[in-house]
């Protein structure tokens, strides 16, 4: 239930952006909020607590929105979100936002596993492949996993690419367990 009340503020906020298609900074004002909150307790305290009245929520919302300089649709699009006592789920709204923003913008978060650091031109190499295999423009986040022994595995929504040599050595398993 959470994940549907998230899209559907999501997708108004996107609406309401996507005319003059400002998703990147909507989304980046998104998350410097999305850090404030997350790193201040007394400000969760604040949005989380009923004996807060409304009033003094929204006045520190305007006092925090001002703050990170925040645009007025976000700062609107916030008041909402408080007002309807929806900041417990503000995690899922940022991530329903950037799924959308990602989708009307032409963007697919590709997320990469290696054994080691890959070099720049390597990224780079990655990144042309999976614009070519995906027909998308990619975001790509690095992470190492010293599981892999070699290699690397992508995912790509719910395909998972695994060119490591753990899943070459697991598929040769299940062929000579299957023989």
């Amino acid at each position: 239930m959470p994940i549907v009340v998230a899209n559907r503020y999501a997708r108004a906020l996107a609406d309401v952006v996507g005319p003059k298609g400002n998703y990147r900074q909507a989304l980046n004002e998104l998350q410097d909020f999305g850090v404030a909150y997350q790193q201040s307790l007394e400000l969760r305290e604040v949005f989380e607590t009923p004996a807060v009245s409304m009033a003094q929520k929204l006045k520190v919302l305007d006092s925090v929105a001002e703050k990170l300089g925040s645009s007025p649709v976000i700062l609107n699009f916030l008041r909402v979100v408080v007002s309807h006592y929806r900041m417990t789920m503000f995690g899922e709204i940022l991530q329903a936002f950037r799924e959308v923003a990602y989708a009307r913008l032409g963007i697919v978060q590709v997320k990469v596993s290696s054994a080691a650091a890959l070099s720049g031109e390597e990224q780079e190499l990655l990144r042309k492949r999976f614009s070519e295999l995906t027909g998308n423009q990619p975001e790509l986040e690095f992470q190492l996993d010293s599981g892999l022994i070699g290699g690397l595995v992508a995912q790509v929504g719910s395909t998972v690419y695994d060119g490591s040599i753990r899943g070459h050595l697991a598929r040769i398993r299940e062929e000579l367990m299957g023989q």
